[in-house]
């Protein structure tokens, strides 16, 4: 239970600590590519061992993780963006009500047997995910493409990577899963040097010192979050884990963005995390 509620915590920091990009002036771009080199530190000091090439190429999880790696900085880089134009709550809400993408990967996949409270459950998220994206927060940049498009292509992407995640951690028997974390967040770095990379030649963006101090802090964060995921998927059936931890991030960040960045939410948006919650409740519930 400890794994679950920390990766509760650090996912809501993640959300929040990429809400301070833009207050801060930082660019998205370069902070995600610190954010990657110091999640792969991380990870590396606490696995303290690092495997020879054929033995790395070996593991079962290899093939897999490359393509774990590239598809956490295509979500992030989603993340980021819509935190920024679409707000913290309902970035977070798109991103945790993928919860329905596991929930049936876990039928499809997994052979788990669910209940009808299931089916209503996933209707009830979609319903919830349309308030809440289409609710009008009003304490955010109000442009309609990017306030509808961005949070939906998150729904999806955060959906795919928690399936990518579990067969992840199927393939991985090592009683700490802190080398295999550490890799895809290498996989995940060696795409961000390339995005900036070339962005810094063509003159699209200038070098910041400061986007490294953002680095530092969302990659320790970001790495922790995934570490504890990891580690809850050890304890949890999927239909228990992903709608609890999904539900607690949510209503964290929820709360977050209301003290801190002073988020205003419609009646539409109210309603929406009100359905989430019921939805979320019966996704869990086994028949």
């Amino acid at each position: 239970m400890i794994y679950l509620v920390l990766a509760i915590v650090f996912s809501a920091g993640v959300f929040v600590t990429m809400r301070f990009f833009k207050r801060f002036g930082l660019d998205n771009h370069q902070a995600l590519m610190w954010n990657y080199v110091f999640a792969t530190v991380t990870g590396f000091l606490m696995c303290g061992r690092v495997d020879t090439v054929p033995v790395l190429v070996g593991e079962a999880w290899f093939g897999l993780s490359l393509l774990t790696g590239f598809w956490f900085i295509f979500t992030y880089l989603l993340m980021t963006a819509s935190t920024q134009s679409s707000g913290v709550t309902v970035t977070s809400l798109s991103s945790k009500l993928s919860v329905v993408l596991p929930a049936m990967a876990g039928i499809l996949l997994f052979q788990e047997t669910l209940g009808w409270q299931v089916a209503i459950g996933i209707i009830l998220a979609l319903v919830a995910l349309v308030l809440v994206v289409g609710g009008g927060n009003q304490s955010v940049e109000n442009n309609k493409g990017t306030r509808w498009v961005l949070p939906i292509l998150i729904f999806f992407g955060t959906g795919t990577g928690d399936i990518l995640m579990k067969l992840n951690e199927q393939r991985n028997h090592a009683d700490d899963m802190s080398f295999m974390i550490a890799f895809i967040y290498l996989i995940s770095m060696l795409f961000g040097i390339i995005l900036v990379s070339y962005e810094l030649i063509r003159g699209k963006s200038k070098w910041q010192n400061k986007s490294i101090i953002g680095g530092v802090a969302l990659g320790v964060i970001n790495f922790f979050s995934t570490y504890c995921i990891f580690q809850a998927m050890r304890c949890f059936d999927n239909v228990i884990l992903f709608p609890i931890y999904n539900i607690g991030v949510v209503s964290l960040t929820a709360l977050i963005g209301w003290l801190v960045f002073k988020e205003r939410l419609t009646w539409k948006n109210y309603l929406g995390l009100a359905i989430a919650l019921i939805a979320v409740i019966l996704i869990s519930i086994k028949w």
